[in-house]
């Protein structure tokens, strides 16, 4: 998705969850220094730039299309009203004039806000299908505008059955502290095919186990799902994302034993690796670690101002390929998915909400397959390892250093009816986080990474053929709080944001296909109050890609929220 803005409503969090003056506290505390400056459109004046991007925008068919609008300067203004004025339903024919199969089908969204305003989370669905998960920028008194595109492409399926309930998912709330009300519109471009643009291959039937909801208390969530006799292939996506005071910040949360040997400040616990299981009738069949989004009221409002944060106006939708369990799946019969979290916290609105959708490949030339999963090594949960120096005398400062491993394997047959096609997927996952705070939390060093390598492999049928899909997400954070003689407070904060994204395909041990993703954000913020007042921020957002298209590379810089000299 490019942002040209928009998951389940967001929880609603307290409010002083990004208040001032919190100076002194733990930066992971309910309210949490994490987000110490509220939502103020005077830090820039009364405006600043529209939120932008250097990701790259989509490449769109040149064929015939047709637009259908799906919704039109819808407000939200109260999600907890009574009643709420969130979700936004209607229904979504694809317009005749552009009948299926189609080269691409793409959301476009825009939206406007002015006042004052929490981020918020919001989420669009198809068919009960989630199609994006996302956030809105925090506004200016002047008010913005942002614009957001997103390839449905693959959930075509839908769109061939007829017409589709289509739903927007946004609660906001406004009083007379928090005015701003969030307007979208909303609609869909089908693009027609021809031998320049032939229609996409993809999943023949798009199935979901609905929405799911995870907290300390309930960590699982199933939902059974029939699958096609003849289904040949079968990938999962999984939408997820952590909400609440301390679990939307899981990434920088500290272990239970220096949690529980330093009371007075508050800070969160559990550790910083979360880790989302997939499981198949019970049977752990994959596992996602899900990327550290901050949203645009995160740690503090001034360093988003005008660029967002990686993925938060695109919270990644997790592939996993599930080709190896097809075997198990074939009898006609209901069979049971389901996520489960590894940890989280116990505070009442700390949850891991998202939906499970299933993307089910069938064989055209049979009305049944068979198939068996041959070989089976993934780990219940990943083996993590937790070294902790506590300072002692709960003086709120400490080191600790997490790290987490995964090295799975299944491998399975499907006997179709162009042969036995055996499918092997092996995951190599790497997780660690080197974490410094003293001062109860007003001095804080973090730095995570996370080396992700999924590589799917396929014979019989043809040449043998392997994808290899190597990630990597480092985040490092440094932030401090200081307070001079006289009074005088400073506060810093400064980051250093990536995605780096390597994919191949090797087809009969040659390399087919390349395209990787370089993705950086350095972001800094300062505070100062006493002596005299500052308000300051800049970004440096860096975006370079190869692939199919060619080459893509764009740079942004921003000085308190308009573009650098």
């Amino acid at each position: 998705m490019a942002l040209r803005s928009l998951p389940s409503p967001r929880p609603r969090r307290p409010l002083l969850r990004r208040a001032a003056g919190l100076l002194g506290t733990a930066v992971l505390t309910l309210a949490g220094t994490l987000t110490a400056a509220a939502p103020a459109h005077a830090d820039f004046g009364s405006g600043y730039h529209d939120p932008i991007t250097a990701t790259k925008p989509l490449t769109r068919p040149d064929t015939r299309s047709c637009t259908v609008e799906v919704m039109h300067d819808r407000e939200f203004r109260n999600g907890y009203g009574n009643p709420p004025d969130t979700p936004y339903t209607t229904s979504v024919t694809p317009p005749a004039d552009c009948a299926g199969p189609w080269s691409a089908v793409v959301l476009d969204l825009h939206g406007q806000v002015a006042g004052r305003q929490f981020d918020r989370i919001f989420s669009a669905r198809i068919g009960g299908v989630q199609v994006l998960l996302s956030s809105t920028p925090e506004p200016s008194q002047d008010g913005i505008q942002w614009n957001v595109e997103r390839d449905l492409t693959r959930y075509a399926p839908l769109f061939a059955a007829g017409p589709q309930p289509f739903s927007l998912d946004l609660a906001n709330v406004t009083d007379a502290t928090y005015t701003g009300v969030y307007k979208l519109s909303a609609s869909l471009t089908f693009y027609t095919a021809d031998d320049r643009w032939p229609a996409a291959h993809g999943a023949d039937q798009v199935l979901t186990t609905g929405a799911f909801s995870l907290t300390q208390a309930a960590p699982a969530s199933t939902g059974d799902v029939t699958f096609p006799r003849n289904l040949e292939r079968l990938t999962a996506e999984l939408y997820a994302r952590g909400g609440g005071a301390c679990e939307e910040f899981a990434y920088a949360a500290a272990p239970d034993a220096f949690v529980a040997a330093n009371p007075s400040i508050g800070a969160c616990g559990k550790g910083p690796f979360r880790e989302l299981r997939l499981t198949v009738d019970g049977r752990v069949a994959g596992a996602v670690w899900p990327y550290p989004v901050i949203y645009t009221g995160g740690w503090d409002p001034l360093l988003w101002r005008p660029v967002p944060g990686v993925f938060a106006f695109d919270l990644p939708a997790y592939r996993l390929d599930l080709t190896p369990y097809v075997g198990l799946l074939l009898d006609g019969r209901p069979h049971r998915l389901g996520v489960t979290v590894n940890a989280t916290e116990a505070q009442s609105n700390d949850v891991w909400t998202g939906q499970l959708n299933l993307f089910a490949e069938v064989d055209h030339g049979t009305a049944r397959t068979s198939g068996q999963l041959t070989d089976y090594r993934v780990a219940p949960e990943a083996a993590v390892t937790t070294r902790l120096a506590d300072h002692g005398g709960g003086s709120g400062s400490g080191d600790w250093t997490v790290t987490a491993a995964r090295h799975d394997l299944a491998r399975g047959w499907v006997q179709t009816s162009h042969g036995r096609i055996t499918t092997e997927v092996r995951d190599d996952l790497a997780f660690s986080s080197a974490q410094q705070l003293r001062d109860s939390g007003n001095d804080v060093t973090l730095h995570n990474d996370a080396d992700l390598t999924r590589a799917t492999s396929t014979w019989g049928g043809g040449p043998h053929r392997t994808t290899t899909v190597h990630e990597g997400e480092p985040l490092d954070v440094t932030y401090k709080v200081s307070r001079d003689a006289a009074g005088n407070t400073d506060q810093n904060t400064a980051m250093n944001l990536g995605y780096h994204r390597a994919a191949t395909t090797a087809t009969g041990g040659h390399v087919t296909e390349r395209s990787t993703v370089d993705h950086t954000l350095r972001p800094t913020a300062r505070r100062h109050d006493g002596d005299r007042t500052v308000r300051t921020g800049s970004s440096t957002e860096d975006y370079r890609s190869t692939g199919p298209d060619g080459p893509y590379h764009r740079t942004l810089a921003f000085v308190d929220g308009w573009p650098a000299p």
